[in-house]
């Protein structure tokens, strides 16, 4: 991520999430876009439809984790791009989602596991009963996640394989 281009933002999921797999270059990755309203100070107006957009295994686990309602704090990076018909979009790309409240962390769990036995996402689950609440991407494609457990934090960490 560019140091000069960091965004963090909290704020509660509204739109339709849309998921897809998509065919960038010869492989096919995971895609991730949403829509969140951001509550403004008593002196801003609130923020209505910021788009965020993931890829990759980020992708896959959060969408497993998040429904229309979610509220979650996203960082990455601003990028602008055309679209086909030439609109300009503006949108958040995600490096780090935490999940906050209203997550489906029953779904979630059972998407891990499946990841878990294609081999890709070695990061365990103590006791299988913890919550994954924190979802990083790292260099090199790592993908940290921090589950929530009643001793504290655990910090696991996953390779992408790619």
């Amino acid at each position: 991520m560019a140091q000069s281009n960091h965004v963090s933002v909290k704020g509660d999921i509204t739109g339709d999430i849309y998921y897809d797999i998509l065919d960038i270059g010869e492989k096919q990755t995971p895609y991730l876009r949403l829509y969140m309203m951001i509550n403004g100070s008593r002196e801003a107006y609130p923020v209505k439809g910021l788009r965020i957009c993931m890829y990759g295994l980020l992708a896959e686990l959060t969408y497993a984790h998040v429904q229309k309602g979610s509220r979650i704090f996203v960082e990455g990076h601003v990028q602008t791009r055309t679209r086909r018909n030439n609109e300009v979009v503006v949108e958040i790309v995600a490096e780090d989602v935490d999940f906050i409240r209203n997550i489906d962390y029953e779904r979630g769990n059972r998407v891990a596991e499946e990841l878990r036995s294609r081999g890709l996402f070695n990061a365990v689950n103590p006791s299988g009963q913890n919550q994954l609440t924190s979802i990083s991407l790292g260099y090199g494609g790592a993908i940290e996640g921090i589950y929530d457990t009643p001793m504290g934090q655990t910090v696991m960490t996953s390779q992408t394989g790619e």
